[in-house]
């Protein structure tokens, strides 16, 4: 293959996992500016050695995957969610659910975290870890750039 193939493909894997790496950096800030930026990046080290972890044990496995197969089961899911939000986008527009207050949502969750009394463990809150360790886990398993590239074709 060409870079002339490749270079869609590895723009947009590229530019998805740049929004998913601003969205964990996002839910760091959060947590460090509001409980503490110790919490924060302990929380934010250990999902990146679980995502490491998670890399190197499943990464090989996907290679024994039927890449057909892989690639169906792939499109369906992108299809159901991309026709979920669809739905939502189109109830939300004609007014049936109500839009999203975004300050709002963020003024009640900093409250709820501000009031959130916890005892820290080994020097450092566990609530705002957790909350790191969960954010920047589920946005770096979103990301497309974890999967194992598969090996190349060979020639016929």
């Amino acid at each position: 293959m060409t870079w002339i193939e490749l270079a869609p493909t590895v723009s947009a894997a590229f530019l998805t996992s740049l929004v998913e790496c601003v969205e964990a950096a996002t839910i760091m800030l959060a947590v460090g500016t509001v409980r503490g930026w110790k919490p924060a990046f302990v929380g934010t080290g250990l999902a990146l050695a679980a995502l490491v972890v998670l890399v190197f044990a499943l990464g090989p496995a996907l290679l024994q995957l039927p890449e057909q197969a892989l690639q169906l089961f792939v499109g369906i899911l992108l299809l159901l969610f991309g026709m979920r939000w669809l739905r939502k986008a189109i109830l939300r527009g004609a007014g049936i659910i109500p839009l999203h207050d975004e300050d709002a949502i963020f003024k009640s969750e900093t409250a709820n975290l501000k009031l959130a009394q916890t005892t820290q463990r080994w020097g450092v809150d566990p609530i705002a870890m957790a909350t790191a360790f969960k954010g920047v886990l589920l946005e770096g398993s979103r990301s497309p750039s974890w999967c194992w590239p598969s090996p190349p074709a060979a020639p016929h």
